[in-house]
């Protein structure tokens, strides 16, 4: 098949994000993408042009690796500071006694009854409020990795987790305190209530996301461009010891108060103590959450065939089979460009498949085989070797694409 060369396109990598970017939002599935500019003024109704939205696609987990970083280090510091400052209120209020976690809950922080924190319980209401939008984009970016695993489990860790974090907002705002808000209902009763919806769905959530890493070692013999959709040499580690912990810490933080009923022994300051293993627990969320995203792949290479071949030719409508058609003859058009190399295009690719709406209409076969090309030229082998395997990943296939002849013209 003679595939036209590009005359209005155009990708380098000074623009390539810009490019990138336009070619989402622009994408018009009533005309052909060749002949679109990138300031097309029809593109505004565009259902693509939500992915323009900085700000939507920063909630919504579409992150590189080194912004989820600095968005990590930079939130989690600021939270634990505003905890800092919460400590030390607390500690003046009750001077000469001081906060001990074998002693004092983590909610005590941000009481403001006179024996615990009535100086400075408001830092601990707005470390918390603060925690919640910090945590939103960092279940979101796991989620956009985790999907591509298994789709369906993945978007149940992502309903436990959303529901963990915002019953953590409503611990901000009900604060552990004796006043009474209406009737004879407490704050103290509100957040505990809400404390403990916290706890159970982040229960879940974690070993759902461990679940996911477990179902991934299987699939290494069908690893897609000889690597895993997971880095398990880093992950299989965190998601152990963390779920250990965690687990281990809810067992003792029950047991501690099944004891402290039984028995008229106080059991603080001891390894009972139900303050001690509630610190534990909470140490170890903020500990997973630094970590977990941290350890995920960098780019998501997964490819899961299941979720890709879900959505047949006949089930999709005519406008999403053209979409396909656009997307496919732009990709490809790009590809056989002289002013492109392969890396540029498989960016290009990426990007795209990244988007939820986007990726299950771009062909499967061609979406594994320029995995395939990125992966093996970010491993500086050389045309020849990829060749080779791409050659013998499609050998059995129909795909309509002679992949053999592309590369011989795009690989510089």
């Amino acid at each position: 098949m003679q595939i036209e060369q590009p005359q209005t396109i155009w990708f380098d990598t000074r623009s390539e994000k810009k490019y990138i970017d336009q070619f989402i939002a622009e994408v018009d599935i009533e005309a052909s993408t060749v002949n679109q500019t990138p300031n097309s003024k029809s593109s505004q109704s565009n259902r693509f042009s939500k992915y323009d939205n900085a700000i939507f696609r920063y909630i919504c987990g579409y992150l590189t690796p080194q912004q989820q970083i600095v968005h990590s280090v930079v939130g989690f510091v600021l939270i634990w500071c505003i905890y800092g400052a919460s400590y030390y209120t607390f500690n003046l209020s009750n001077y000469p006694q001081q906060y001990s976690i074998m002693t004092s809950t983590f909610s005590f922080l941000g009481s403001w009854d006179s024996e615990r924190n009535p100086k400075g319980w408001y830092w601990f209401t707005i470390g918390m409020i603060l925690s919640f939008f910090v945590e939103i984009p960092l279940l979101m970016y796991v989620y956009q990795r985790l999907k591509h695993v298994d789709l369906k489990l993945a978007k149940v860790s992502l309903v436990f987790w959303f529901m963990g974090v915002c019953a953590q907002f409503l611990v901000g705002c009900f604060p552990d305190a004796n006043s009474i808000i209406f009737g004879k209902i407490k704050f103290t009763d509100i957040h505990t209530s809400v404390a403990i919806i916290t706890f159970l769905s982040l229960l879940v959530g974690a070993p759902i996301n461990g679940a996911l890493v477990a179902y991934d070692r299987p699939r290494s013999c069908k690893k897609i461009g000889k690597k895993n959709m997971l880095n398990h040499r880093h992950t299989d580690i965190c998601i152990g010891l963390i779920n250990a912990i965690f687990c281990i810490s809810l067992v003792f933080c029950g047991l501690g108060q099944l004891i402290g009923k039984i028995s008229t022994q106080s059991i603080k300051n001891t390894i009972w103590s139900f303050p001690l293993w509630e610190n534990v627990v909470i140490f170890t969320l903020y500990l997973y959450l630094i970590w977990f995203p941290f350890t995920l792949p960098r780019r998501t290479d997964g490819i899961c065939p299941k979720q890709r071949l879900s959505t047949s030719f006949n089930k999709i409508s005519l406008d999403q089979i053209q979409l396909k058609t656009n997307l496919s003859r732009t990709w490809f058009q790009i590809l056989n460009s002289k002013k492109v190399n392969v890396r540029n295009a498989a960016n290009l690719l990426e990007h795209i498949s990244d988007c939820e709406e986007v990726e299950d209409l771009l062909s499967y076969q061609a979406v594994v085989a320029l995995t395939i090309i990125a992966e093996m030229i970010n491993n500086n082998q050389n045309s020849a070797e990829v060749k080779k395997t791409l050659k013998e990943f499609t050998k059995n296939s129909n795909e309509l694409w002679n992949w053999e002849q592309t590369l011989k013209t795009c690989i510089i």
